[in-house]
C-alpha cells in the first residue's frame, strides 16, 4: 500500500503584515541612502523576496514613501484635532508639546521627511500632509503670521523634525523633551516680539 504526501498548507502572513515589513524595509533604507537611492530592487534586497513581491504590495515607490510617511500624518492629524478644542494659548502648547513628542517618536521618519528632498517634494503634492500641516501652522501662529514668526517657526520646527538625523544626546529622556519644548516656545515668543512691537507703535 502506498502512502499519500500531502504538502503542508501554505503559510500565510496575516493581512497588512507584507505591507507593514516593506514600508519598514524601505524606511531603514531611506534613512541610509536617501529616497532617490533607494531602488525597488534594494527593498526587496533588504527583505529577502523578489521585486514582484514589493510590487504585490505596493503599486509604486510612491505609493511606498507615502506609506513611510503614514504614522507622521496621523500624528499631525491627532495634533491639530485635539488642540482645536483648546483656547488659543493652550493649543500653542499642545501643539509645541505634540511636535516634540512626535519628533523622538518616530526620529527617523520625521529626519527623513525633513531633510529629503524627494520626500518633501512627493509630500508638498499629497493632500493629506498639507492639509494638517496647514492647520498646524495656523494653531501655532496664528491666521496673520509676521515674517519673523513665521521664520521662527522654520527653524525651530524644522530643527526639531530633523532631530532623527542628529547624534544622541546623553541627557535623560523628558530633560530633553522640555529642553525642546521651551526652546521652540521661546523662538516663536521672540519671532512674535518685532511684530506686537511695531503693532504697539
Amino acid at each position: 500500500m502506498t502512502e499519500t504526501t500531502q504538502a503542508a498548507p501554505r503559510r500565510r502572513s496575516p493581512r497588512g503584515q507584507g505591507k507593514a515589513k516593506v514600508v519598514e524595509a524601505a524606511a531603514q533604507l531611506f534613512a541610509e541612502y536617501g529616497v532617490s537611492g533607494t531602488s525597488l530592487q534594494a527593498i526587496a534586497g533588504k527583505m529577502g523576496v523578489t521585486k514582484a513581491a514589493v510590487f504585490h504590495q505596493f503599486a509604486s515607490k510612491e505609493d511606498i514613501v507615502l506609506a513611510v510617511a503614514a504614522p507622521v500624518i496621523a500624528v499631525l492629524t491627532s495634533i491639530a484635532d485635539t488642540a482645536q478644542a483648546l483656547p488659543a494659548e493652550q493649543a500653542r502648547a499642545a501643539v509645541v508639546a505634540g511636535l516634540v513628542d512626535l519628533a523622538l517618536s518616530e526620529r527617523g521618519t520625521a529626519a527623513i521627511i525633513k531633510r529629503d528632498p524627494i520626500m518633501a517634494q512627493t509630500l508638498d503634492a499629497h493632500k493629506p500632509y498639507t492639509e494638517q500641516i496647514a492647520r498646524i501652522d495656523t494653531l501655532l501662529l496664528g491666521p496673520n503670521p509676521s515674517v519673523e514668526r513665521r521664520i521662527a517657526m522654520m527653524f525651530t520646527g524644522g530643527g526639531i523634525m530633523a532631530l532623527g538625523a542628529l547624534p544622541e544626546l546623553d541627557v535623560p529622556p523628558e530633560q530633553l523633551r522640555m529642553g525642546l519644548i521651551a526652546a521652540m516656545s521661546r523662538a516663536l515668543d521672540a519671532g512674535a516680539a518685532p511684530f506686537l512691537a511695531n503693532d504697539g507703535g
